[in-house]
């Protein structure tokens, strides 16, 4: 068996391939975040891909975070590829809008991906698929992206377990880890990721602490935006949650895209717990009169983004809020967005420069150290850990894992006894 890992000290970008003499399967296809070094990404290309993915079997998605899924359309058409069905419509709806919305030169290459996309396999979590002597088990996991997955890979009697980017203070995060303890168990090679290892000292909030904060935030401000991923599901929720609970006579407005991606959750998720139920929300116009009355009067959440459309919209709604009552946007990304020079996003910068009063309540998308800790000590890998997904120069022994979990720790190509050869590409 072979296991080759691309990129595994930076965040994004994820490429994962397990081998056998028989089948190949590739874990994620992920473009690099934007301002990264290899920022034009050496991979978004037919020919790169067709090469990597040569004699490939299936891909498979853990999510649809760009940096995970965002090289899916080069892929060649004989190869399947696989992904979430709920996750699986999130994409289709991005690139429908993408194609309305980008210039004429661009739409060609957009039009292409949402026909790739549209013929995607999906899979479901607990059901097994097998490609020649590889079987491949989704378990869902609580993500900053919904409909996302952890892979157990069985092949020549060896368990593999591929985290993909997953967290413990969800609202969904509770299944984490009683689907371990009865559905995985103790596995030969964990690959995991460690996005927070270079942040450790962050402060980080479960979804319904920041829920709670974000209605604390509502009693103060009458007239609330808030600017967040279009495709969190649970934040979204955070927020939605807040709003209905404190003011449940406040209108909950979004854009035609947002309110489709809303609607979906509603369809799926909200099916199986009213906390991802969002009702009905509204879109703003300026002939609908009842409307602006009414968000005049009771007040209103609003979820941004930072776009040209949205400053248009906010150049409507601004100036004809009253003087006395300062409007709020409340940033729930990211700070390394706004704070730091090489992954600094000027749009939403010019976004929250737009308000006088901005206040910052997020909380991340991926697993802290103590969870890392805990799943490694859980699953007890026999082999080895090979941690991805992580900033370059983080240790995932500083999380403080069983000292001879340590010493499985593996980040340079090397084999494994006589059985798995492991690359770092």
């Amino acid at each position: 068996m072979q296991i080759t890992i691309h990129r595994a000290t930076q965040i994004g970008g994820q490429i994962t391939r397990i081998s056998t003499s028989q089948a190949s399967i590739i874990i994620d296809l992920g473009h690099n975040l934007p301002n990264q070094a290899e920022d034009e990404d050496a991979y978004d290309d037919d020919r790169a891909i067709a090469g990597l993915t040569e004699g490939c079997s299936a891909i498979l998605y853990t999510h649809y975070h760009g940096d995970h899924i965002g090289l899916f359309h080069h892929v060649p058409n004989n190869i399947p590829q696989y992904i979430g069905e709920v996750a699986k419509q999130v994409v289709c709806r991005k690139y429908k809008q993408l194609c309305f919305l980008r210039e004429l030169s661009q739409q060609p290459k957009y039009r292409r991906a949402l026909t790739v996309a549209s013929g995607m396999h999906t899979f479901y979590e607990n059901q097994t698929l097998r490609f020649g002597d590889i079987s491949v088990t989704p378990y869902f996991v609580s993500h900053s992206a919904y409909d996302a997955y952890m892979f157990l890979i069985e092949a020549e009697g060896k368990r593999i377990l591929h985290t993909g980017d997953f967290r413990g203070h969800g609202y969904l995060s509770k299944g984490l880890l009683p689907t371990i303890q009865k559905h995985i168990g103790q596995v030969d090679v964990l690959i995991i990721e460690g996005t927070m290892l270079a942040r450790k000292d962050e402060t980080i909030l479960t979804e319904r602490a920041l829920s709670q904060k974000a209605a604390e935030l509502m009693k103060e401000h009458k007239y609330v935006f808030v600017h967040c991923s279009s495709t969190d599901m649970e934040r979204l929720a955070s927020f939605k949650n807040a709003t209905r609970s404190m003011f449940p006579k406040r209108p909950l407005l979004a854009d035609e895209y947002q309110k489709d991606i809303l609607a979906l959750f509603s369809e799926t998720a909200g099916k199986k717990s009213a906390c991802f139920d969002f009702g009905k929300i509204y879109t703003y116009s300026e002939k609908n009169h009842k409307l602006k009355a009414w968000m005049q009067e009771k007040g209103f959440t609003l979820f941004v983004r930072a776009s040209a459309s949205f400053n248009n919209l906010l150049d409507l709604i601004l100036p004809t809020l009253p003087l006395g009552e300062k409007p709020l946007l409340i940033y729930s990304m990211w700070e390394g967005y706004i704070n730091r020079n090489d992954t600094r996003n000027e749009d939403y910068i010019n976004l929250q420069n737009r308000f006088a009063e901005v206040t910052r309540l997020h909380t991340s998308g991926h697993a802290t150290a103590g969870t890392l800790r805990h799943i490694c000590e859980l699953v007890n890998p026999r082999l080895a850990i090979l941690p991805i997904h992580r900033d370059k120069g983080t240790d995932l022994s500083s999380t403080g894992i069983l000292s001879q979990l340590q010493e499985r720790i593996v980040t340079t190509s090397c084999k494994l006894g006589n059985d798995i050869d492991i690359k770092f590409l």
